[in-house]
């Protein structure tokens, strides 16, 4: 995989492209990942043009202006702008967890331009009931107030492993892959965040039941589905619950975590090689 930069709008994005010639496969991380959370699936994408962004502010992309912040709705303004500049018509999306739910709504707003779409461990947006509008607006706003962009703080990539490990399922060796494209060193050789702080923040206003399934319903393209056993997502749970927003929607339960594709990549990578090669 080659380290490459697309524009974006207003923003920068980094990703490893395998620079294919075959249909486009663009991976889309999940929250606080990057890249090389899919980088793991290249080996089976080997016959497709395969691209794992880091989007704005993870990773290498670049961060948001000063001032702003990041919502749902600006990376799936990135993703419309990357892929209209680019000119691609017939994109396969791969998203792992918040990439999973940006893959199925930008296929719900732009089906002309999604050939297919594997979500992993996510089954469409996350959803909140109206009545607790007042409480995220508040809590989001107390989560953003004095957020700036990431301070160049000297940090310890071992105790950031620890510390990952602490609050995920993730093996050690799993989060050192990821955080390590999370940091950069400054210019006393000293290890520091090159993710955006701000990406600590809380999501000013998620949707309701109805939203969500009005969106899900506009998609157009077959969709796979893989769950994780062992997950907090319960996605064996979940997705019977939304099976009937879709149209054409399979999905698989595999035994691991939250992070399967990085923990059964073999099973993982086959079952998106054997849907890809259908669509």
């Amino acid at each position: 995989m080659v380290e490459t930069q697309f524009s974006a709008g207003a923003v920068q994005l980094s990703a490893l492209d395998n620079q294919g010639q075959g249909p486009i496969v663009l991976g889309i991380h999940g929250f606080l990942d990057n890249a090389e959370s899919l980088n793991v699936l290249a080996p089976f994408l080997t016959s497709y043009h395969f691209i794992a962004l880091d989007l704005a502010g993870h990773g290498r992309s670049s961060h948001r202006s000063e001032g702003a912040h990041y919502n749902q709705a600006d990376y799936l303004q990135d993703l419309h702008a990357l892929i209209t500049g680019q000119g691609w018509d017939d994109v396969i999306l791969v998203g792992h967890s918040l990439g999973g739910i940006l893959a199925t709504m930008f296929a719900a707003l732009f089906p002309e331009k999604v050939r297919g779409v594997v979500s992993i461990d996510a089954c469409g947006p996350l959803v909140e009931p109206e009545e607790s509008t007042q409480e995220q607006m508040r809590n989001a706003i107390l989560s953003r107030h004095g957020k700036t962009t990431s301070a160049s703080r000297a940090i310890d990539l071992d105790e950031m492993v620890k510390m990952r490990c602490k609050v995920t399922d993730m093996s050690a060796s799993d989060a050192r892959i990821i955080l390590q494209r999370n940091v950069k060193q400054n210019d006393e050789g000293q290890d520091v965040w090159s993710s955006d702080s701000r990406l600590r923040t809380k999501s000013v206003l998620r949707l309701t039941e109805k939203q969500a399934e009005n969106l899900m319903r506009a998609i157009e393209c077959p969709l796979l589905f893989i769950g994780a056993s062992n997950s907090f997502k319960q996605l064996d749970k979940m997705f019977p619950r939304r099976a009937r927003w879709f149209k054409n929607a399979q999905y698989e339960q595999l035994v691991g975590g939250h992070h399967i594709h990085m923990e059964n990549t073999g099973d993982v990578g086959r079952l998106i090689c054997q849907f890809v090669e259908q669509l």
